[in-house]
C-alpha cells in the first residue's frame, strides 16, 4: 500500500507530456552529462608510496604541513623501541645471571623490571604500528579528496543535477 501511495505521488509530481504537447516553462528538463571525471591523484598510489616510505604519500598528496608529524611521531616511536629494548635485554640478563642453584627463582625485583620494559617496547611497538597503518588510510583518503572544492561558495551546480539549485526558506 506505502509504496503504490509512494509511486502514484511520485508519478503525479511530474507530469509526462503527451506526444506533440509542448514541454510548460515551469517544467525543468535535466539532461545527463556524459564527461567522466577523472582524479588527478592516484589513491592506490600515494597508500603504496605511504607504505614504502612514511611521508611519501603525504608528500604526492601535497599534504606537506603532514610530513613532520609523521616522521617525527615515527621517530619517538622507534626511539621508544630502541631504548626499552635496550633496557630489557640488560634485565633480561642480569635476571637470568641471578638464577643460581641456591635461588632457583632468581631475583624477582630483576624479573619485575624486565617485564616492565619488555611491556613497554612492545607498547612503543603497537602504537608504532598503529600511526603506520593510520599515515597509509590517510594518504589514501587524502588522494581521495583532492580535487574536492573546499571554497565558501556553496551555490555551484549539483553534478547529479546540473542547472538545478535547492532553495530553503525560513519565516517566524
Amino acid at each position: 500500500m506505502g509504496v503504490a501511495l509512494t509511486v502514484f505521488v511520485a508519478l503525479s509530481a511530474h507530469p509526462i507530456p503527451a506526444e506533440g504537447q509542448e514541454k510548460s516553462r515551469d517544467t525543468v528538463v535535466a539532461e545527463r552529462r556524459t564527461e567522466s571525471f577523472i582524479m588527478s591523484k592516484s589513491p592506490w598510489g600515494a597508500a603504496l608510496r605511504s607504505a614504502v616510505f612514511p611521508g611519501f604519500g603525504q608528500f604526492y598528496n601535497e599534504s606537506y604541513w603532514k610530513i613532520p608529524i609523521v616522521l617525527g611521531l615515527g621517530a619517538f616511536l622507534v626511539r621508544g623501541v630502541i631504548v626499552e629494548n635496550a633496557d630489557y635485554v640488560a634485565y633480561r640478563d642480569r635476571y637470568a645471571a641471578s638464577i643460581t642453584p641456591t635461588n632457583p627463582a632468581g631475583d624477582l625485583r630483576l624479573k619485575q623490571f624486565r617485564e616492565y620494559y619488555r611491556n613497554n617496547r612492545d607498547t612503543y611497538a603497537w602504537w608504532f604500528l598503529v600511526l603506520y597503518l593510520v599515515q597509509i588510510a590517510d594518504a589514501y583518503v587524502d588522494a581521495h579528496l583532492f580535487d574536492f572544492s573546499v571554497s565558501n561558495d556553496l551555490a555551484g551546480a549539483s553534478p547529479l543535477m546540473p542547472g538545478m539549485t535547492l532553495t530553503l526558506s525560513l519565516r517566524f
